[in-house]
């Protein structure tokens, strides 16, 4: 079992019976570095740069800097204090997440440093005037590297400095200039000038805020010398708490005798619609439930094929009818069609996703009986896969209920990084540990949806909301673009 599941369910740690009879290793003890070989700390602190938590340097040294940035990744994921197992978690997630994108540590020959990049990401580099430079293939992270004197140096920094919109920090030594901040545009930066061998070797990162944690983790490598690598010393305490946590998760999955360990789909909610006038003796329409939908074009939503399964009339919260154009009951998605053209919709994510993203679910959960406003709640790509690794799906963290099935999950621009599908179910998992899991739900990647619209014979629309950041709050149209679904 992939690694990268020590992520959705280590939260059962910290209650579970099952992990002390299940390892050999105190994956439930508080966090205490000092069992830790430096060559551990350092992939302990390059998991937390590359989460955003880290901003320090990584030198194998347990500092306030480590300490605060565990606490703060703890609480954001496990909602307690730093535990053992909360630090194999993040490290499994991160050697995962550096296979995948090819995350090494390369010399820099002409700089006389070393720098880790995702080289499975990156494009080939381009030459230009005193240096070159690399994008990712997404454009979401970029690094130039140049040799200056130090008044080109000195320049360079003063240059970004006046280039900041937001905070930034600067740091100006006989050997080193360091210049750190935010863009206008809201893309974070980091600059490095080093004194070596007479000349000034500068590294430069910029990267949008989707991609900052690739930043932080580039900057935080940077240092003169030999690359020295994220390999774990197989016999250290971290590797050996890395293994006993994917043990524990083994050893939790495996569904009792007649049952299958699968996601539990969001039942659609009995809701308290008001009465339409047209409806039964009793003045309300016979309603089955509710759930959401948003538009991928003038006139076409997608939903969970769940939500609108066995519906007589599947339609919008005013009763405008939809006609099911296309389902997969397989995968849970379905079309619809409305009569009436809304004047915005969404657009797809482009790019590959990011264990650890911020995600954001939008939809109705408990329409009408919570109220009838949609609703935003934010966490993280905390999985690259669902239930038995299914590549079509992947986990989050963003809290979701009943109501949420069929909404979309948003990327940090705003955009549609998959369908809100599933929960793990909560039932099989206190059976199985005696604890309850939180916040581990499931979406349908947008590649899938994309495949069904191609087989459906549909193209996305182009255009549409644009990007935004959510944490910005979401702009005029969102309301239009995301709608509740009724199942009569």
């Amino acid at each position: 079992m992939p690694r990268v599941l020590v992520l959705c369910l280590l939260a059962i740690l910290s209650v579970s019976p099952l992990a002390r009879a299940a390892t050999g290793a105190d994956i439930e003890a508080p966090f205490d570095a000092g069992g830790f070989e430096p060559a551990e700390i350092r992939v302990l602190q390059a998991a937390l740069a590359a989460s955003g938590d880290y901003a320090g340097v990584l030198d194998g040294r347990w500092s306030d800097d480590g300490a605060a940035a565990l606490d703060v990744w703890s609480a954001r994921e496990f909602g307690a204090a730093p535990l053992a197992g909360h630090a194999a978690a993040a490290v499994a997630g991160f050697l995962d997440a550096a296979r995948d994108d090819g995350w090494r540590e390369v010399p820099l020959a002409d700089l006389g440093l070393a720098l880790a990049l995702p080289l499975a990401r990156l494009s080939q580099p381009v030459d230009e005037a005193g240096g070159t430079r690399q994008w990712t293939t997404d454009g979401s992270f970029a690094v130039l590297t140049h040799r200056f004197d130090r008044a080109d140096a000195t320049a360079w920094h003063d240059t970004a400095a006046s280039l900041a919109a937001g905070r930034i920090e600067t740091r100006r030594g006989p050997d080193r200039l360091v210049t750190t901040g935010t863009l206008a545009d809201g893309r974070a930066f980091f600059t490095r000038s080093d004194l070596i061998a007479g000349a000034w070797a500068t590294v430069y990162l910029t990267a949008e805020p989707s991609a900052e944690g690739a930043l932080r983790l580039a900057a935080a490598s940077l240092h003169a010398g030999r690359p020295e690598g994220f390999d774990l010393p197989a016999d250290g305490r971290l590797a050996r708490l890395v293994d006993s946590a994917a043990r524990l998760v083994q050893a939790a999955t495996p569904a009792p005798a007649g049952q299958v360990a699968t996601p539990a789909r969001f039942d659609a909610e009995i809701t308290a619609l008001p009465p339409s006038g047209d409806g039964d003796a009793d003045g309300a329409e016979a309603v089955g439930g509710t759930g959401t939908a948003f538009y991928v074009g003038p006139q076409l939503l997608l939903t969970a094929a769940h939500v609108v399964a066995g519906c007589t009339t599947p339609s919008l919260a005013d009763g405008t009818p939809l006609e099911t154009v296309a389902a997969d009951e397989g995968l849970d998605v379905a079309v619809l069609r409305a009569p009436r053209q809304a004047p915005h919709w969404l657009a797809f994510a482009e790019g590959r996703m990011r264990l650890g993203q911020r995600v954001y679910a939008i939809g109705f959960p408990y329409y009408s009986i919570a109220g009838t406003s949609l609703t935003l709640t934010g966490g993280n790509v905390s999985a690259l896969a669902g239930i038995d690794d299914d590549a079509r799906y992947f986990s989050f963290s963003a809290p979701v209920q009943p109501g949420n099935s069929g909404g979309p999950l948003l990327d940090a621009r705003g955009r549609v990084l998959g369908l809100v599908v599933a929960r793990l179910s909560e039932d099989y998992i206190v059976e199985a540990t005696g604890s309850l899991p939180q916040n581990v739900n499931y979406a349908l990647r947008e590649a899938e949806l994309d495949t069904f619209l191609s087989r459906a014979g549909i193209a996305a629309e182009t255009g549409g909301l644009g990007r935004f950041d959510p944490d910005d709050g979401v702009p005029d149209g969102v309301e239009d673009a995301i709608v509740p679904i009724v199942c009569h």
